[in-house]
C-alpha cells in the first residue's frame, strides 16, 4: 500500500481549498503563507497533479483539486464526528444524571461497578433529587424518575418495576398480627414527605379504610421509612424493585403484591434533542438490562 502525503499538506489543502486564498488560510491554521503554499506544492508534486489555478482574481480549483477537496473534507468530517463522540462519551466528560436518593442507594450504587465494568469510558456523576423534571432548567443531561406516563417532550426509558408493596419487619408482622391489606386498618403506617400521596392512594385502591387516629409516623425521604420499617416501627410502602432483596434475605415482609400493568416505572427520562445521546442510549440499554437480571 502507498502511503499517504503527509496530513499537514491535507490540512493546508482543505483550508485552502475552502477559503480559496493561501492567506485566509494561512490565517486559519497560524501558519506563514509562505508554509501554506510550500505544503500544498509538495502535495502537487507527489500527486503529479496541479490542484489550483492561480490566477488574476485568485485561486481557483482544478477538476482534480475540486475531486480531492471533496474527499478531504468527507474525510475530516468524519475524523471531527469521532472526537466529538469520543469527548462526549469519554471519562473526561461525565454524563450528569440526577436520581431519586432510594433509588440511588438502594439499587444504582450498588450495581456501579457493573456499569464500570460494562462500559469503562462512560463516567457517570449523579445527583439526587425527586422534583419533576426541567432540562431547560436543571443541570443535568438525563434524569430517572418513577412515572406512569412520559413527561410530555421528554424521551423516557423505563427499566425497573417501581409499583408499591407495603413492608414491615417480620417481628412487626408477628407483633401487629399483620397477615392482609384489610389488616392496615389498624397498626403504624410509615409515610414519606417526599411522597404524600402514595399511601392515601394505595389505601384507596385496596379499599382500605383508617380511622382518623389511626397511628403514623413520618419521614422526609423513602429510604428513611425504609429503616424504620426495618427497625420494627410500622408499615413502609416502597416501590417492588427496592425492597425485593430485603424480601428474599426476609428481613421485610410484603403484605401484598402488585397486580397487573408494570406501572408506574423507573425510567430514563432525557431531551428529545440532546448533545449527549450516544452515552444516554448506552446508559439506557444498561439500565434496561440490569433491570430484567
Amino acid at each position: 500500500m502507498k502511503r499517504l502525503p503527509p496530513l499537514n499538506a491535507f490540512k493546508a489543502f482543505d483550508a485552502a481549498a475552502r477559503h480559496l486564498s493561501f492567506t485566509a488560510a494561512a490565517g486559519e491554521l497560524s501558519v506563514t503563507h509562505g508554509a501554506v503554499s510550500r505544503q500544498i506544492a509538495a502535495l502537487e508534486r507527489e500527486l503529479e497533479i496541479a490542484l489550483f489555478v492561480r490566477g488574476a482574481r485568485g485561486l481557483k480549483l482544478t477538476q482534480e483539486g475540486a475531486q480531492l477537496a471533496a474527499a478531504v473534507d468527507a474525510a475530516f468530517g468524519t475524523l471531527r464526528s469521532a472526537v466529538e463522540r469520543l469527548r462526549q462519551d469519554g471519562p473526561a466528560s461525565a454524563l450528569r444524571v440526577s436520581v431519586p436518593p432510594t433509588l440511588a442507594m438502594r439499587w444504582l450504587i450498588p450495581r456501579m461497578t457493573a456499569l464500570h465494568q460494562a462500559h469503562p469510558r462512560l463516567r457517570i456523576e449523579l445527583s439526587t433529587s425527586t422534583e419533576a423534571v426541567d432540562f431547560d432548567r436543571d443541570p443535568y443531561d438525563a434524569a430517572i424518575r418513577r412515572v406512569t406516563r412520559a413527561p410530555a417532550g421528554v424521551l423516557a426509558e423505563r427499566f425497573l418495576d417501581a409499583r408499591p408493596v407495603p413492608v414491615c419487619s417480620p417481628a412487626y408482622q408477628k407483633q401487629q398480627r399483620m397477615r392482609a391489606p384489610a389488616d392496615l386498618a389498624r397498626g403504624t403506617i410509615i409515610l414519606t414527605r417526599s411522597e404524600p400521596q402514595a399511601w392515601p392512594d394505595w389505601l384507596k385502591q385496596h379499599r382500605v379504610a383508617r380511622g382518623p387516629g389511626a397511628a403514623t409516623l413520618t419521614f422526609d425521604q423513602l429510604y428513611f421509612s425504609l429503616q424504620a420499617a426495618l427497625d420494627s416501627l410500622g408499615v413502609a410502602l416502597a416501590p417492588t424493585s427496592l425492597v425485593q432483596e430485603d424480601l428474599r434475605k426476609g428481613r421485610l415482609r410484603a403484605l401484598a403484591q402488585p397486580q397487573g400493568p408494570v406501572t408506574p416505572a423507573y425510567a430514563l427520562l432525557s431531551p428529545r434533542v440532546s448533545p449527549r445521546h450516544g452515552a444516554i442510549r448506552t446508559l439506557g440499554e444498561w439500565l434496561k438490562a440490569a433491570g430484567a437480571e
